[in-house]
């Protein structure tokens, strides 16, 4: 069939993916380039690209199928400047439901002040000011009733946070809003609007100390949250980051808060903060938890009152199937070392965790997820031993070390050697030596005493290989990780000539070996990447594994052509 003669349903569907697609890629670019249409002058198509209003021109018969269609109007986005455009277009979508999403930018003044009229057909509302630039606006429009919203969303910027006063949220008359976010808005829990929210989400920056910033919401009385909670039964989604008050609730009426439909919860702040509202909050065994604690005094103190709630909870009987749980745990005195523990990863880094880490916005894929900012092995090694019981790390499938403390690797086959499940390991960065030296010759780090008691390590450059049946302090008639199929080393490359243990692929070539010949336990892949070693040494260790690949240019994220294991996703780690 012609296009110029479908019928006008099928040409108005036509013009809706236009739209969408319009509005797609304009997401893609900055927020000064967004939505080019809504920057640009209605009439001069001429001389400016009008998006998908250019449709309009082709002919008489499309120009009225777009005019008809009053919902091809109501959608609403960028940074506008045009009035007469926005005019057009508000008067084109008559009383169609209005999805606006607007970045307040210096010129768009005027426009932002011809929306509040029309809040009682509008559906999504989402305002963008990251300067602060027009406060007496939007104090205009979220003092209006707008009885059809069903997702308002306010974002501020940390440098500057919106501050609506005293106000209740569209005078209480929202009665269909059901999602709510708030990025840097200080305001008090009881004028938050109540009932019918499924996603509640409210986030303020730690790190940002404005002059009586986040006092509105940390200074409230923990009764106040507590009843937003009691009265939104229905929440599915509930983010709350470094906005959980400080006063410890009295409670009058609510020891204990019902959440029966909540999918995902992540908080963040203070372990003592997060563990007041833990100990209260009822959750479903499906819920995913993410946490980010940030620890008051020492690391092991304050983190030691959370642990155990977030144990008792995963150990409860009617908890037994969370498939999910994710923590932070951070020390500001110490940035030396970071750990994530999951259900199918567990990985020390140097660095601080990033929202990436968890997919951004706290959102991970892994089943349960620790992370510790200001961690030593040495240090903290009964903090960690404490929470690896509390999980069920032997259930681990895969683990992954980025950059860890280079401590005993003793040490590192204590915490683990009951994860005889885990198949595939990824170490990255030269600090993991240690660790990669117990994981392929546990023989070789074992200890014995000298003639004078005291315990003296053998050296690997002189250990052999152990033979079958051969128990040892670390790894008992078998190497650790017997079902270890898959091994990737990245960046393995420092000091190795003068490490006291001699080098490490001398270590990791006799550890396959070892596993090979000894304990009939050979490795399926064997992946090298940016590790500087001769073409004689690749060659000895293609000889002991099935498949072997030896990379030192391309980083592990590039290296599409690899054979990984199921799952294996390349650990979901941004590993440079």
């Amino acid at each position: 069939m012609p296009i110029s003669i479908l019928p006008p349903e099928v040409l108005a569907l036509v013009f809706h993916f236009l739209v969408l697609e319009e509005l797609h890629c304009s997401r893609q670019g900055s927020r000064e380039q967004d939505y080019q249409v809504l920057v640009r002058d209605l009439w001069d198509s001429r001389e400016q690209d009008l998006g998908w209003i250019r449709v309009t021109h082709v002919c008489r018969f499309w120009r009225q199928v777009a005019l008809d269609d009053s919902s091809l109007w109501s959608t609403i986005s960028g940074n506008p400047t045009s009035t007469e455009l926005i005019s057009e277009m508000l008067a084109r979508a008559r009383d169609a439901l209005l999805d606006i999403d607007i970045d307040a930018g210096a010129q768009s003044r005027k426009v932002l002040l011809m929306f509040p009229p029309h809040l009682h057909h509008t559906r999504k509302l989402r305002l963008y000011d990251q300067f602060m630039i027009h406060p007496d606006i939007l104090r205009s429009i979220y003092s209006r009733e707008a009885p059809a919203l069903e997702h308002f969303e306010l974002e501020g910027s940390a440098a500057f946070p919106i501050n609506l006063g005293g106000t209740t949220f569209f005078k209480g008359r929202v009665p269909r809003l059901r999602t709510l976010f708030l990025s840097h808005v200080p305001i008090p829990w009881s004028l938050i609007p109540r009932g019918q929210l499924t996603q509640l989400k409210i986030v303020l920056f730690n790190e940002v100390s404005i002059t009586g910033f986040r006092l509105a919401v940390e200074s409230g009385d923990f009764n106040q949250l507590i009843d937003l909670l009691v009265n939104c039964p229905g929440l599915e989604t509930l983010v709350l980051e470094h906005c959980l008050p400080s006063q410890l609730a009295q409670f009058s009426h609510a020891q204990t808060i019902h959440l029966p439909r909540l999918s995902r919860l992540c908080l963040g702040g203070s372990s003592s903060r997060i563990t007041n509202l833990m100990k209260m909050l009822k959750l479903p065994s499906s819920t995913t938890l993410h946490l980010r604690c940030i620890s008051e005094n020492t690391l092991a103190h304050s983190d030691r009152l959370l642990l155990p709630v977030v144990s008792a909870k995963l150990q409860s009987p009617a908890s037994v199937e969370f498939q999910k749980l994710s923590a932070t745990f951070s020390h500001s005195l110490s940035t030396d070392v970071s750990l994530k523990v999951t259900a199918s990863t567990i990985l020390p880094s140097s660095r601080s965790p990033q929202p990436q880490d968890f997919g951004g916005d706290m959102d991970g894929d892994a089943e349960f997820v620790l992370s510790f900012n200001g961690l030593r092995l040495g240090n903290h090694s009964d903090l960690l031993e404490e929470v690896c019981k509390m999980l069920p790390i032997s259930n681990l499938e895969f683990l992954s070390i980025f950059s860890a403390y280079t401590g005993d690797p003793i040490n590192w086959v204590e915490l683990f050697k009951r994860c005889t499940k885990i198949t595939a390991i990824q170490a990255i960065g030269g600090g993991t030596s240690s660790f990669v030296r117990a994981l392929t010759t546990p023989e070789a780090t074992n200890t014995k005493p000298n003639k004078k008691g005291k315990q003296k390590r053998r050296d690997d450059r002189d250990s052999t290989l152990a033979q079958p049946g051969r128990s040892t302090s670390l790894a008992a008639d078998g190497p650790i990780f017997p079902k270890l199929t898959f091994l990737s080393l990245k960046r393995q490359d420092f000091a190795e000539g003068q490490h006291p243990l001699g080098n490490l692929f001398d270590v990791v070539e006799r550890g396959l070996r070892q596993r090979r010949v000894a304990y009939k336990a050979p490795l399926e892949m064997l992946h090298i990447d940016r590790c500087f070693i001769s073409a004689q040494r690749a060659e000895a260790l293609q000889k002991l594994v099935q498949k072997f690949h030896w990379d030192q240019d391309v980083g592990f994220d590039e290296f599409d052509d690899f054979d990984y294991p199921p799952d294996f996703d390349h650990y979901g780690l941004d590993s440079d």
